[in-house]
Parts: structure tokens; C-alpha cells; sequence
């Protein structure tokens, strides 16, 4: 049987390369070798609960501009057979059906970041705080986590925008 000492530089001769890591612990008696990987979502997300939570929460807040464009589409569309059928707007004034449509994105883009911040701020940011608190994972962390996967754009829009002075 070795001395501890003579088993840790048995493994010593199979360590990997420099900079990668290894944590040796004892089991059954017996030094066991294995990778270490610090979870600190530097490299996204690896908790699969939290990733399920984010994948949810980026769904639901890029779902929350549907119901605007809908109505400006529709809006859009009778608004221009309306004016039409009025005689107010004739197949000579087309351009004008262009030019009602820059503003109305315009309110149409505003009303949906209306809606994806309350929703944000009213039924994912208390849960979001939850899933933190219960796995110390600090906000900065998160964010850092979040950035490496491009599928979360629409949260991470909102995540930036939130406010890390208010209480956690």
C-alpha cells in the first residue's frame, strides 16, 4: 500500500495540461482524479433548471410584441382601405400609406417595450430573484451568463435595463 504522498505523485504524472484543473478527493479508500470546472456562468448557463427558467422567461417576453403588431398590421390595412373608399386617398397617393406607417411602428415598438418591461418587472423579476437567491448566484453573474447565449436577446434587453440598485 502507498503512502498518501506516493499516490499524489502517481497521479501527478497523468495531471493535464497547464491551465486546466483537477480536484483529487478520496473515495473508498482510494485518490481519485477528476476535471474541475468553476461554475460561475462565465461560459453561460449551466444549471439546466435555471436554463429552462431563462428559455421560458425570453419566450415570454418576445411573445408579449405579438398582440401590437397584430393590431398594427390590421389597423394599418383599414385605416388604408377606409381612406380609400372614402375618396381622402386615391391610387395616385400611395406614398402616403408609407408615410403612415413610420409613426405607427414608432408607437407600435413603444407599446411593445411597454408591455415587455411590465411584464418583466411584475411576473419575471420576482421569480428571477427567487432562482438567484437560491442558488448565490450574484446579478453581474447572471448577466455574464445570459450574454454568452445569443437565444436570450430579448431578456438580456431586459436585464440590462434593470435597475441593480433596487433590493434584491
Amino acid at each position: 500500500m502507498f503512502s498518501p504522498f506516493e499516490e499524489l505523485e502517481y497521479i501527478a504524472d497523468f495531471l493535464p495540461e497547464d491551465g486546466e484543473s483537477v480536484v483529487i478527493s478520496r473515495e473508498g479508500g482510494e485518490l481519485v482524479c477528476k476535471p474541475f470546472q468553476a461554475n460561475d456562468l462565465c461560459d453561460g448557463v449551466q444549471d439546466a433548471k435555471l436554463y429552462g427558467f431563462l428559455v421560458q422567461a425570453n419566450e415570454r417576453l418576445a411573445s408579449a410584441g405579438t398582440f401590437p403588431i397584430w393590431v398594427l398590421v390590421t389597423g394599418l390595412i383599414w385605416l388604408t382601405i377606409g381612406l380609400h373608399a372614402s375618396g381622402i386617398l386615391g391610387w395616385s397617393q400611395w406614398y402616403v400609406v408609407p408615410g403612415l406607417s413610420v409613426p405607427l411602428l414608432y408607437g407600435c415598438i413603444t407599446w411593445i417595450r411597454q408591455r415587455q418591461h411590465h411584464l418583466f418587472r411584475v411576473e419575471i423579476l420576482p421569480a428571477l430573484h427567487r432562482e438567484l437567491y437560491q442558488r448565490n448566484i450574484s446579478r453581474y453573474a447572471l448577466l455574464a451568463g445570459v450574454r454568452q447565449h445569443a437565444e436570450f436577446r430579448t431578456l438580456l434587453d431586459e436585464l440590462i435595463r434593470w435597475s441593480f440598485n433596487e433590493p434584491a
